[in-house]
């Protein structure tokens, strides 16, 4: 029996990250030797992620992913790409279940384009990897100097994989259920990773104007802080989110529990750049706030990824705007929450398949897989394209 390496390599990435690999291992368990991988820069222990997925895990060093030759390795990070040997299929699962206005204009290719796969499940986050990736490696070709040490070549064929979110495939027929008292209002703040977002544009830059727009317009809002969770361990959150936890109605969560907890705390969820904004509302038919700064939107990446989610996705500029959002989101039904929800998700992954099916598929054809978005060449160039239209109803 053929065997498959799944790694999770994701720094502090605990539960939340190691629950990528899930659908892959489902899918292969039964007619692969799948071999699970967990490094202790993940922070989770072997026991912890064997009860995660009800499968053996092996607690490994670096050293003894680098020395894996001539296989099929799937991984949770992007990190480790560069350290993989040039003879294996390596597979990347790409976090989240949208694009992101994020300041890199590769759109992080400098760690993708090690990977022979990219798996995903968004529209928007293709238009964007595919904008990046190729200028990234039309930049490498001209004078682009890499800038880290690699045992495997980022210019390479890597086809792009569509699936639907890998976290939560299925559609929910209805607004779950979702009981608050009246003068109860949660609004839930999720920064993204710091140095992901423009300048200017981090939630921790324009806290002040975001937490005081939320108690102008809802003043029984209390607020949930969720920093990534490595960012702690930076001396100016760390000041900040001290200062912040002596306001009564500001808790800052330090649980490090998984995503699906937080969300369901929540009655809204305002983020920068983090593709937690729209999990929440995939887990939640709750609606979200993307904050973006005007000043930003000349950005060559947040300027395409706000033209690719107008209309599906509730977006504030400024503090009115903020306001003017949380006022309709008082205003709307379940049912008008339930309609937008399921707009956005016809849209970014109407036609999409299974993960499983997705994975299992992937495993057996590699480069010929049937669910293949489109594919890049090492020079930038794109030979092939299956890409299913945006459904727009």
């Amino acid at each position: 029996m053929k065997s498959v390496y799944l790694i999770n390599n994701v720094q502090s990435g605990g539960k939340t990250y190691l629950e990528y690999l899930l659908p892959a291992l489902n899918a292969l368990r039964h007619e692969y030797n799948c071999i699970v991988l967990n490094t202790r820069l993940t922070g989770l222990t072997k026991e912890d992620a064997e009860q995660t997925l009800n499968y053996p895990v092996q607690d490994v060093e670096l050293d003894y992913i680098v020395h894996l030759k001539s296989e099929i390795i799937i991984s949770n990070d992007a990190f480790i790409g560069r350290a993989l040997d040039e003879s294996n299929f390596a597979v990347f699962i790409s976090h989240g279940n949208v694009g992101m206005p994020i300041k890199d204009k590769h759109y992080a290719a400098s760690l993708m384009s090690f990977f022979d796969a990219i798996v995903s499940p968004s529209r928007s986050f293709f238009a964007l990897l595919k904008k990046g990736l190729q200028l990234y490696r039309q930049e490498r070709h001209v004078d682009l100097a890499f800038s880290m040490q690699a045992v495997r070549s980022d210019l390479r064929k890597t086809s792009v994989i569509s699936t639907l979110p890998v976290k939560i495939p299925d559609v929910l027929s209805a607004p779950p259920a979702f009981n608050r008292s009246p003068d109860k209002y949660v609004v839930g703040i999720l920064p993204t990773q710091k140095g992901i977002c423009a300048s200017g544009a981090s939630l921790f830059e324009n806290m002040i104007d975001v937490i005081n727009a939320v108690k102008a317009q809802v003043p029984r809002a209390s607020i949930l802080l969720r920093p990534y969770m490595t960012d702690f361990e930076h001396p100016y959150i760390a000041e900040m989110c001290e200062k912040l936890d002596q306001y009564p109605w500001i808790t800052i969560d330090k649980t490090r529990s998984r995503s699906e907890v937080f969300y369901q705390q929540c009655d809204t969820i305002i983020t920068d750049a983090s593709s937690g904004g729209v999990s929440f509302m995939l887990n939640t038919c709750r609606l979200p706030i993307y904050y973006v700064p005007a000043d930003n939107a000349s950005h060559p990446i947040v300027n395409a990824w706000l033209e690719q989610m107008d209309g599906y996705l509730p977006i504030a500029k400024n503090g009115d705007e903020l306001k003017d959002l949380l006022h309709g989101f008082e205003l709307l039904s379940p049912e008008q929450h339930y309609a937008i929800y399921r707009k956005f998700y016809a849209a970014e992954f109407g036609g999409f398949q299974h993960p499983e099916n997705v994975f299992l598929d992937l495993v057996k054809k590699q480069h010929d897989s049937e669910f293949s978005y489109f594919a890049m060449a090492a020079n930038g160039d794109v030979d092939s394209q299956r890409a299913a239209p945006r459904v727009t109803a």
